[in-house]
């Protein structure tokens, strides 16, 4: 099952700004993830809707998971994990 947990401390500099979202995904979701990854490496819109919507997943977490995964792959290629930005 999905679970959402919510890590930071809470400080005086800290409080005006949001916490960091963790999404715990499941052995079986992070495996079609991968599977889609190895088919394509960018996902068009309508792809992440749908991929999102097949997992239960929200859109914003399935294309965070694609941010982290793709900037991984591009470090073991031996490119820069910032891609697209100068």
């Amino acid at each position: 099952m999905l679970r959402s947990v919510q890590t930071g401390a809470v400080t005086s500099s800290s409080r005006d700004a949001a916490a960091p979202h963790v999404v715990r995904m499941t052995p079986e979701q992070v495996a079609v993830l991968e599977a889609e990854f190895n088919k394509m490496k960018t996902l068009h819109e309508t792809d992440l809707e749908l991929l999102a919507a097949e997992m239960a997943l929200s859109e914003k977490d399935v294309k965070a998971w694609y941010t982290h995964r793709i900037a991984s792959w591009r470090r073991s290629q031996g490119l820069s994990d910032c891609f697209g930005i100068i």
